[in-house]
């Protein structure tokens, strides 16, 4: 009676364990939801749970068909194709597992697609964009900055650490973004990076590019719902967003690195090493399969799996993955983060898919390429890349930003000086078109433009007022406003926006702060600041500078000329970069200066009552309105 008493009890206790120990586990379901009313009706679903390829899956709702399932080889993995029919409603669809008695049923909600096709996303050549790494601009809710389990917690003192910026902060200055002049925001990747930190190699993965979970916003920045409501925030003020991806890399502890679902989802890093860099391989018809590998096999960093998009699975993956941001959050545009290493054809088939559903929206692809030809090669139907179609509309134009970086910085010559930027843009006939160009004088990755130019406020002043002027799409940096330096190791190039935290001593974000700075810094701040603000809000208003004619001249004494033009409107440039004041007799531009007699100079607001000779100050940039 003793021992059956024992045994009863212990069959008590270890059938709960034992029961749940044989449950149905499903740990992830990616995307987490979708959308009735797509074009493409498919979706495929990553269930992710131990041995969950031992179960039997079926679906049973109307209007969505299940087209198979597919076993990898490892078991904890299943990918389920669903076709979500014209009559598909939305609602709860039930996907049932079974495993012998066992079955579990997981409710997947379909929601009704929010965002037409004909909806008027995208950016342009009207539009100013306002780049911001979010770790670095403004901390507007500490209670995130340390996240209980998290690898890597917030430590301003270290440089290449975590300090605390997050979305909050971004909401609380949309203000003075908007006043600004800016009617676009880039945000560096918001994606959870929850990778340890390595600062004895000079790793941090504050800038968001070691990504490792996809569907979810890093909660040192905030949450999904947050960055929902900084798109909403944004739009409407009339501004724009646009999101950082990455589909070449992401970060080594990312869920599907640690227990990969097949042996070929990443590049075999002690086969192929790390990348040599050398995008030029793609396109140089004298390339060597080992460089080529290289390029596009190789790990960018030993932190950041090199993804192989040749497997299908893992292409769906990212494709599906892009498709929900964008339906999920309503931005109205995305920068893809080393375009040209991941499979070219991967690539075109990523943006063909996403433009398909949403024919308004735009894509920059970062093409950091040496020359114009290079670079041209990656807009869609270009006339270099002979059958084979990116459909990339932009490209980041860094032809131009070298351009812009030496122009200034040199004696004058033949193919120096502001002769650069004449030769640059005489080759935009390569280009499909290149006022969908995005062009800059710095960004996160480069010494910022105030460093480039020596601190010198005249060169700086002359290469906003050209990127303001020329063609394309500016991209402003954050702190360029406020001609913040940094170069050599990147968190130099990233420092935090002063004024951003609470503790800061001085808040550039207001008058009396960028007033402190300037002597602070012994530069004009608030001089820079008014310039670029006032530029800002000219050019919103100028039609004839966002899709005008560009006519411009061969530079002549390192002065060059150049016109914006339309049928209502020409506005005439003119750059200095000499030391000394320099008289430019304009009857060399008669073409462009017919019927115009008077103009007023709009940096300084002066008026012109005689167009025949214009005396141009040493190191100033003229912008002109013909009346």
């Amino acid at each position: 009676m003793i021992r059956k008493k024992g045994l009863f009890i212990f069959v008590l206790v270890a059938m709960p364990a034992l029961l749940f120990a044989q449950q149905i586990n499903i740990d992830r379901v990616e995307p987490p939801f979708w959308w009735t009313g797509f074009s493409n009706p498919d979706v495929q679903l990553v269930v992710y749970g131990k041995d969950i390829s031992n179960s039997r899956v079926s679906v049973n709702y109307p209007g969505v068909r299940m087209k198979q399932v597919i076993m990898v080889e490892n078991p904890n993995y299943l990918f389920i194709d669903l076709e979500i029919g014209e009559d598909a409603q939305p609602g709860v669809v039930p996907i049932t597992f079974r495993e012998g008695r066992r079955t579990k049923v997981h409710e997947y909600r379909l929601h009704e697609r929010q965002l037409s096709p004909n909806r008027q996303q995208g950016f342009d050549s009207s539009d100013l964009i306002y780049l911001v790494m979010p770790d670095r601009f403004a901390n507007g809710d500490p209670s995130n900055d340390n996240i209980p389990g998290m690898l890597e917690q917030t430590d301003r003192s270290e440089p290449y650490g975590r300090h605390g910026g997050d979305l909050r902060g971004i909401i609380n200055n949309l203000d003075y973004i908007q006043d600004l002049g800016m009617t676009a925001v880039w945000l560096n990747p918001v994606f959870e990076n929850d990778m340890p930190p390595d600062y004895s190699v000079g790793a941090g993965f504050y800038h968001g590019y070691a990504a490792t979970d996809m569907y979810k916003v890093d909660r040192r920045f905030g949450s999904n719902e947050e960055f929902l409501e900084l798109v909403t925030s944004a739009q409407d003020r009339g501004m724009k967003v646009i999101m950082d991806m990455i589909h070449n890399h992401v970060g080594t502890h990312h869920w599907f690195i640690k227990d990969m679902p097949t042996s070929d989802w990443v590049h075999d890093q002690s086969k192929y090493g790390n990348t040599n860099y050398r995008t030029s391989t793609i396109m140089d018809p004298y390339a060597s399969e080992a460089d080529l590998n290289s390029t596009v096999k190789g790990w960018f960093v030993d932190e950041m799996p090199d993804l192989d998009q040749r497997n299908e699975l893992l292409a769906n993956y990212l494709i599906y993955n892009t498709i929900w941001w964008i339906e999920y959050s309503g931005i109205d545009g995305i920068r893809m983060d080393t375009h040209p290493y991941p499979y070219q054809d991967y690539m075109a088939r990523w943006t063909r898919m996403v433009l398909e559903e949403f024919p308004y929206f735009n894509i920059v692809g970062e093409a950091w390429m040496p020359n114009v030809p290079t670079t041209a090669w990656w807009q869609y139907q270009s006339i270099l890349s002979g059958d084979y179609d990116s459909y990339l509309p932009s490209v980041t134009d860094f032809p131009l930003f070298y351009a812009l970086g030496q122009a200034f910085n040199e004696e004058p010559g033949w193919d120096t000086g502001l002769t650069r930027i004449y030769y640059v843009l005489s080759q935009d006939f390569l280009y499909t078109d290149p006022y969908l160009n995005v062009i800059f004088v710095d960004n996160h990755d480069l010494t910022r433009y105030a460093t480039s130019v020596g601190e010198d406020p005249a060169k700086f002043k002359m290469g906003l007022a050209l990127l303001y002027t020329t063609r394309g799409i500016p991209q402003i940096y954050y702190g360029t406003e406020i001609m913040m330096t940094g170069g050599g190791i990147d968190p130099n190039k990233r420092k935090d926006f002063p004024g951003g935290w609470a503790e800061d001593p001085i808040n550039a974000f207001t008058p009396e702060g960028r007033e402190a700075l300037n002597e602070e810094w012994g530069r004009p701040v608030t001089g820079v600041y008014e310039f670029v603000r006032n530029l800002s809000h000219w050019r919103n208003g100028k039609e004839v500078i966002h899709t005008g004619y560009l006519t411009h001249f061969v530079p002549v004494d390192n002065v060059y000329v150049y016109f914006r033009w339309n049928e209502d409107e020409t506005v005439m440039v003119l750059i200095n970069g000499q030391e000394e004041e320099q008289t430019v007799e304009t009857g060399r531009f008669s073409e462009r200066m017919q019927g115009f007699a008077r103009g007023r100079e709009v940096i300084s607001g002066a008026e012109i009552g005689d167009l025949t000779a214009l005396r141009i100050p040493g190191r100033t940039a003229f912008i002109i309105e013909l009346e």
